[in-house]
């Protein structure tokens, strides 16, 4: 298992403030990201504190740019989402936050394996 160290957190943590402020994201979706990221850690093998702080990073991220992208199809699809308010984006965030450190491998795997035809 991969403990998330206090090292690691607070560098992915200030990594994330700095990034999001001046990016425009909100630090809400930021936030659920990180949380996500975290709780999906204790599942992945040991990693270094580098390594540890980059994966945060990228869920933070994932979720921060496309959780309003999400939320906004959950609520045209299903207008049950839109009495959730900001619950739904805050809960889509901490899954895409989740979900960051198999979406990400996968969807380079896939860029890598597509063949351009000529």
């Amino acid at each position: 298992m991969a403990e998330p160290t206090v090292t690691g957190v607070a560098i992915a943590a200030s990594a994330i403030t700095i990034s999001g402020s001046f990016l425009g994201v909100g630090y809400d979706a930021l936030l659920a990201g990180l949380a996500g990221g975290v709780i999906s850690l204790s599942y992945l093998p040991t990693m270094t504190k580098k390594r540890v702080a980059g994966s945060l990073i990228t869920s933070s991220l994932l979720a921060g740019f496309f959780s309003p992208v999400f939320t906004m199809a959950a609520e045209n699809s299903f207008p049950a989402f839109l009495k959730l308010g900001n619950f739904s984006h805050i809960t889509i965030a901490a899954f895409l936050g989740m979900g960051a450190q198999v979406i990400i491998p996968r969807v380079l795997k896939m860029l890598s394996d597509f063949e351009v035809k000529k």
